[in-house]
């Protein structure tokens, strides 16, 4: 497998790649552009059973207590979660753009691939919930 670059004389120049490189360049993209994603799940599980935990610290005082318990704690995981993902998505992107001026392009696609990827499965329930009735016709 080759690929060509240009240089910034404007010259064409062509650097081959051996197909196992290609591959261990496009997973190195791959992983690097899913970083996002994971770090997404992992504070949401996190999050959670925080949630829970708190619910069972003060289950003895009420319901009310354990409702607002709950809530401030989610409500504290979703600001969390926001921050955490702007920032791995920005660092993503940075590696990313460092990868397209070092002439990297397998690793750089497929690392916007798999942002993109990320992007969509954080934008599915909202989708979801906007496109499926949430009151059907009787």
């Amino acid at each position: 497998m080759s690929t060509s670059s240009i240089d910034p004389m404007g010259s064409q120049q062509r650097i081959s790649v051996a197909p196992h490189e290609a591959l261990h360049e496009a997973l190195h993209g791959a992983l690097v552009g899913l970083i996002p994603l994971g770090l997404l799940l992992f504070v949401v599980v996190v999050v959670l059973l925080l949630a829970a935990l708190g619910r069972q610290v003060v289950s003895a005082v009420g319901f009310f207590a354990q409702q607002q318990v709950a809530v401030s704690i989610l409500i504290a995981g979703f600001i969390a979660t926001i921050i955490l993902y702007a920032i791995a998505a920005n660092w993503t992107l940075k590696q990313i753009a460092s990868w397209q001026r070092s002439s990297l392009h397998v690793r750089s696609r497929f690392a916007l691939w798999a942002l993109g990827f990320t992007a969509l499965v954080v934008m599915l329930p909202v989708l979801l919930a906007l496109l499926l009735p949430q009151h059907p016709t009787p």
